[in-house]
């Protein structure tokens, strides 16, 4: 019987990684080997802002390479991906269809909430306590090239997510030219780090009693092999280990590191900055132990791969902690919590009731759930012009999971929920037809839901939906008066009726 073979790969900002996997009865995978070939492609492309014609070639022999690995092991099913050194090249278009002309390789660029969130699954997967740690505080640090993302968890609730411009080669790119200048080097480089990560605590949730530190990024390997550990397995150090390799970062240069300990020259200048990344939270968080698992960016995207495709069950439910991420961003921005759950319920309701006639999708749902409990966080920014802010709010905030277009998605349900006529928008018009489709339904059901709460009082006791052959039937038991809330929905129910074809009816029961 013939194996069951994928191979992932990923282009990446230091290094191109050929993994190949086997994937078994119940769907999960076995990596089976590993390529890697070391490239320039991040240090030229981020301080160019372009990819050169000796960096797409560099690219097109690693391909060309791993196109061979996999004829070899007759592998047809190749899921290929770049991150953020193709991702801020200006001419990244270009490139991708040059790779594509050359070696016949359709490359997807991931943006960076879809990057954290195929390594977030890595670890989780690949980390059997994982469960455990998270019951309690737990920082878990995503150290890339090109920047850092922080993730908290506690309660075994996601918290919170930040990015910051702070990856190991960005850093060391921006202060090399510091380095010939002074003698103090070290010292400016703690400086820096220290500033941005100054600037995350300020915005980071207070209250949290950090109990885990989870750190992970390609140069931890190394890392670990200083410390005479398998670089390709999980590792838990003890602040004095971590302390020691630190202190030996820090007296060794980069070329001794090449030189005694066998470290690739292109990976040598980064472990400074990346150790003083963990350093700083160690010191922060105040724990007595850090966990370095053996994870990438291809283990999750095999194992997000096996969860849709292969029946494999994954450890926990992503989408949960996307909604999780969600109601704490809506709590920072004060959002009102019993009209959110409300309009949320509500919205659910009534996508599930209309969903044989809207041709909406399970991944639909859950951005209109997203979009329901966002939809009230531009309030504390700006009163009156509270769906503006919340677009803005929205765009810029990390919800791990959501890629750019789906972000884009939600933002602008959130826009033009409370707007008349949504057609009229700049924002509307630029959109390609599908999308236009996609929020015009989005924004037409969660207009309806919130109409149903206008005045904030949660005056419906119940809510009931039901398909019926001409209209939606929505009924609302209530012993309060809503004349206003009867006012706000015949308003806002035209656009149903308008893009979905069938009329939603509101009737109200009193109830003493």
């Amino acid at each position: 019987m013939a194996k069951n073979l994928i191979a992932v790969i990923d282009i990446g900002s230091l290094t191109a990684r050929l993994k190949i996997y086997e994937i078994g009865a119940q769907g999960s995978p076995k990596e089976i080997e590993t390529v890697r070939m070391f490239t320039s492609l991040g240090t030229r492309s981020y301080i160019a802002g372009v990819i050169e014609s000796e960096q797409l070639e560099e690219i097109c022999d690693c391909l060309r390479s791993f196109d061979l690995k996999c004829k070899e092991y007759r592998i047809t099913r190749v899921l290929c991906v770049a991150t953020s050194a193709l991702r801020d090249a200006r001419n990244r278009d270009v490139i991708i269809e040059q790779i594509r002309i050359r070696t016949g390789f359709r490359i997807e660029v991931i943006d960076n909430s879809m990057e954290r969130f195929y390594q977030n699954m890595a670890v989780r997967e690949r980390m059997p306590e994982f469960k455990n740690l998270i019951k309690e505080g737990t920082m878990i640090l995503d150290i890339g090239a090109s920047s850092l993302q922080a993730t908290v968890y506690d309660k075994s609730d996601f918290i919170f997510s930040q990015n910051m411009v702070l990856g190991s080669l960005r850093i060391y790119e921006m202060l090399s030219d510091l380095q010939a200048k002074t003698t103090h080097y070290e010292d400016v480089l703690q400086e820096f780090i220290g500033q941005d990560l100054d600037d995350y605590h300020a915005v980071e949730p207070k209250g949290i009693v950090y109990k885990s530190l989870v750190a992970f990024g390609g140069e931890l390997g190394f890392i670990k092999r200083l410390l005479h550990l398998t670089p390709n397995e999980n590792a838990v150090l003890s602040k004095a280990q971590f302390l020691k390799v630190y202190d030996y970062l820090f007296k060794n240069s980069p070329q001794d590191l090449s030189l005694n300990d066998h470290i690739p020259t292109n990976i040598a200048p980064l472990l400074l900055p990346s150790a003083m990344i963990i350093r700083n939270m160690l010191e922060y968080t105040g724990v007595d132990s850090i966990y370095l698992p053996q994870a990438s960016l291809s283990d999750g995207i095999i194992y997000n791969h096996c969860s849709k495709y292969s029946g494999y069950k994954l450890s926990s439910d992503p989408d949960e902690d996307l909604i999780r991420a969600a109601r704490n961003v809506a709590k920072r921005y004060k959002s009102h919590k019993k009209h959110i759950e409300f309009v949320e319920k509500t919205a659910m309701d009534l996508f599930d009731a209309s969903s044989k006639i809207t041709g909406l999708t399970d991944r639909d749902r859950l951005l209109l759930r997203i979009s329901a409990i966002l939809h009230e966080s531009g309030k504390y920014v700006h009163a009156r012009a509270h769906n503006e802010a919340a677009y803005s709010v929205i765009k810029y905030t990390d919800l791990i999971g959501l890629n750019s277009d789906e972000l884009d998605i939600i933002a602008l349900v959130v826009r033009l929920y409370p707007k008349q006529n949504p057609y009229e928008n700049n924002y509307y018009q630029k959109l390609a037809p599908y999308k236009k489709v996609l929020v015009s339904k989005l924004t037409a059901i969660l207009r309806i839901a919130d109409a149903l709460d206008s005045s904030h009082k949660q005056k419906t006791k119940s809510v009931a939906v039901q398909l019926n052959p001409e209209s939606l039937h929505i009924s609302c038991t209530s012993e309060a008066d809503m004349s206003f809330e009867v006012w706000s929905f015949e308003h806002r129910s035209g656009l149903f009726e308008e893009v979905i074809g069938i009329k939603p009816e509101l009737h109200i029961r009193r109830t003493l």
